[in-house]
């Protein structure tokens, strides 16, 4: 693990909303933004530090959730420093101490799944959680390479009982409890852990959800045919053709990956790009398959990190859908909601409630959607 040139005011501009999407408040994010002058430092204007005294001040008042989601953002965005990894076991302490109140069934739990090759098995956390009376089919929920599963949390809650469907929150590979680094060949552990659930929950159904960089993974599961439906929100996949230069991605996201990738410094550009280059799903001849699971892949039509080819260059895939979203960036963060919803719908037709559903829940997105980059 390293730390990395990174701007707090710069990093504050992009990530305030995803900040208030995880649950901490508006005028809370705009304290702390306030605060902090240095990145990875301990004095009194550093990110821990400022985080860390709102998430005690939450912790005093027993509003776990509340403190969960404070210590996430102190340990945020990598666990590079001892700081950052002790504020990532009081978030999950905190997180604890919360479920008792959860609105939903809640169980975390370590399931033994299957390495790479036959080798293993390797421990993966799952956090599971559903609605009382549930309906036929498991959903899994998968951040990127910053967001885990506790700040997915909101969203896991509201998809559970919006759809009444088993949603498995994981850390994607090389990030939180995830116990191996993130590598191309991650599928297979996430293959592994789709074949327990179908054991666990014979007969249902099984999607995979992936946010930002979960969305590689949704798109290379749903190529396999793995799983039976899959979105990707804005993951990266190569369909493009075009190279990425992640020495030159904003608000630190080089060192972000690199972090995930379990390097112990930045990668020079040769490095960077050969590294990249290995996961496109194009390189792989995975975007060539004429069968497997039917894919949403949903973006922003202003992504500043992938492509909108690594988005709309899956429309030729059997059984495909992409949504563009109007005047949305990186994982269309500003319609999230309507998106989320339409995304359910999408999902339930998938798993046997009916286009009915489906039709009904896509009106909120239909109005921002730019139809020349939409299909189906």
């Amino acid at each position: 693990m390293f730390t990395f040139e990174i701007d707090p005011v710069a990093l504050f501009e992009e990530r305030a909303r995803q900040f208030v999407a995880w649950g901490i408040p508006g005028r809370t994010v705009a304290h702390a933004r306030g605060r902090i002058t240095d990145m990875w430092g301990t004095g009194q204007g550093s990110w821990v530090p400022v985080w860390a005294r709102l998430a005690r001040e939450a912790e005093r008042d027993g509003r776990w959730l509340r403190a969960a989601q404070l210590w996430g953002a102190a340990r945020f965005p990598a666990l590079a420093t001892e700081e950052r990894l002790a504020a990532y076991d009081r978030q999950r302490d905190c997180y604890a101490r919360a479920a008792a109140r959860f609105p939903v069934r809640f169980e975390r739990d370590v399931l033994e799944v299957p390495g790479a090759n036959g080798t293993g098995p390797l421990p993966v956390t799952v956090h599971l959680i559903s609605r009382a009376r549930r309906r036929r089919g498991v959903l899994v929920l998968s951040g990127g390479v910053d967001t885990w599963k506790v700040e997915l949390h909101r969203m896991a809650v509201a998809t559970a009982l919006a759809t009444g469907l088993m949603v498995v929150v994981i850390d994607m590979p090389g990030t939180g409890e995830s116990p191996q680094p993130l590598a191309p060949d991650g599928d297979a552990v996430l293959a592994g852990l789709v074949g327990l659930l179908r054991e666990r929950f014979p007969g249902e159904p099984v999607a995979y959800f992936g946010v930002s960089f979960g969305g590689h993974w949704a798109v290379k599961l749903a190529a396999q045919g793995v799983v039976d439906a899959a979105v990707d929100l804005g993951g990266p996949t190569g369909a493009a053709g075009q190279e990425i230069d992640i020495r030159a991605l904003p608000h630190g996201m080089a060192g972000i990956i690199g972090n995930a990738l379990h390097l112990d410094a930045m990668p020079d550009a040769a490095t960077a790009a050969a590294l990249l280059s290995a996961f496109s799903l194009r390189d792989q001849g995975l975007l060539d398959a004429t069968d497997g699971a039917p894919l949403l892949a949903v973006n922003g039509a202003h992504d500043h990190y992938i492509p909108s080819g690594d988005t709309t260059g899956l429309a030729s895939r059997p059984d495909a859908t992409v949504w563009i979203v109007r005047g949305a960036t990186h994982c269309a963060a500003e319609r999230i909601r309507p998106v989320l919803v339409g995304t359910w719908g999408w999902l339930l037709a998938r798993m046997g409630a009916g286009t009915r559903t489906e039709a009904l829940l896509r009106l909120p997105v239909r109005r921002h959607l730019d139809t020349s980059g939409t299909s189906g």
